[in-house]
Protein backbone atom coordinates (compact mmCIF):
# COMPACT_ATOMS: atom_id res chain seq x y z
CA UNK A 1 0.00 0.00 0.00
CA UNK A 2 2.79 2.45 0.86
CA UNK A 3 4.62 1.73 -2.40
CA UNK A 4 1.49 2.43 -4.45
CA UNK A 5 0.88 5.66 -2.54
CA UNK A 6 4.44 6.82 -3.22
CA UNK A 7 4.16 5.85 -6.91
CA UNK A 8 0.83 7.58 -7.43
CA UNK A 9 0.88 10.61 -5.10
CA UNK A 10 4.42 11.93 -4.72
CA UNK A 11 6.04 13.93 -7.54
CA UNK A 12 8.16 11.51 -9.59
CA UNK A 13 7.06 8.78 -7.18
CA UNK A 14 7.01 6.10 -9.86
CA UNK A 15 10.59 6.91 -10.88
CA UNK A 16 11.65 6.97 -7.23
CA UNK A 17 10.13 3.58 -6.43
CA UNK A 18 11.24 1.81 -9.58
CA UNK A 19 14.71 3.26 -10.20
CA UNK A 20 16.67 0.69 -8.20
CA UNK A 21 14.53 -2.37 -8.79
CA UNK A 22 17.23 -4.27 -10.64
CA UNK A 23 20.12 -3.12 -8.43
CA UNK A 24 21.57 -5.13 -5.57
CA UNK A 25 21.49 -3.61 -2.09
CA UNK A 26 25.25 -2.97 -2.17
CA UNK A 27 24.83 -1.06 -5.46
CA UNK A 28 22.03 1.07 -3.97
CA UNK A 29 24.06 1.62 -0.80
CA UNK A 30 27.20 2.61 -2.75
CA UNK A 31 25.25 5.01 -4.98
CA UNK A 32 23.56 6.53 -1.95
CA UNK A 33 26.90 6.98 -0.21
CA UNK A 34 28.25 8.85 -3.24
CA UNK A 35 25.33 11.30 -2.94
CA UNK A 36 25.96 12.09 0.74
CA UNK A 37 27.99 14.64 2.65
CA UNK A 38 29.01 14.74 6.29
CA UNK A 39 25.71 16.49 7.09
CA UNK A 40 23.39 14.53 4.74
CA UNK A 41 21.57 11.69 6.48
CA UNK A 42 20.64 8.53 4.58
CA UNK A 43 17.54 6.55 5.45
CA UNK A 44 16.58 3.16 4.11
CA UNK A 45 13.15 1.63 4.49
CA UNK A 46 13.76 -2.09 4.79
CA UNK A 47 11.45 -5.06 4.51
CA UNK A 48 10.91 -7.18 7.60
CA UNK A 49 13.79 -9.61 7.94
CA UNK A 50 16.16 -7.54 5.79
CA UNK A 51 19.65 -7.42 7.29
CA UNK A 52 22.01 -5.01 5.49
CA UNK A 53 24.72 -5.16 8.17
CA UNK A 54 27.25 -7.09 6.06
CA UNK A 55 26.85 -4.72 3.12
CA UNK A 56 27.14 -1.62 5.32
CA UNK A 57 30.29 -3.00 6.94
CA UNK A 58 31.76 -3.95 3.54
CA UNK A 59 31.16 -0.42 2.23
CA UNK A 60 32.63 1.08 5.41
CA UNK A 61 35.81 -0.97 5.10
CA UNK A 62 36.15 0.13 1.48
CA UNK A 63 35.46 3.88 1.74
CA UNK A 64 36.29 5.01 5.27
CA UNK A 65 39.66 6.45 6.21
CA UNK A 66 40.66 5.03 8.62
CA UNK A 67 38.80 1.83 7.65
CA UNK A 68 35.69 0.86 9.58
CA UNK A 69 36.41 -1.06 12.78
CA UNK A 70 33.62 -2.48 14.91
CA UNK A 71 33.49 -0.91 18.40
CA UNK A 72 36.21 1.59 17.43
CA UNK A 73 34.63 3.94 14.87
CA UNK A 74 31.47 1.94 14.17
CA UNK A 75 28.75 0.66 16.46
CA UNK A 76 25.95 -1.60 15.25
CA UNK A 77 22.71 -0.96 17.14
CA UNK A 78 19.50 -2.81 16.30
CA UNK A 79 16.53 -0.47 16.56
CA UNK A 80 13.45 -1.41 18.55
CA UNK A 81 12.81 -2.94 21.92
CA UNK A 82 14.40 -0.09 23.87
CA UNK A 83 17.50 0.20 21.72
CA UNK A 84 16.69 3.84 20.99
CA UNK A 85 18.32 4.69 24.33
CA UNK A 86 21.53 2.88 23.24
CA UNK A 87 21.47 4.57 19.82
CA UNK A 88 21.10 8.05 21.34
CA UNK A 89 24.01 7.56 23.79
Amino acid sequence: AMAEWIRNVLPDGRDYMDCDGSSSFIEVLSNSYEDTTAITPVFFILSPGADPVQEVEKLGRRVMDPPLKLHMNYHNVAMGQGQDVVAMA
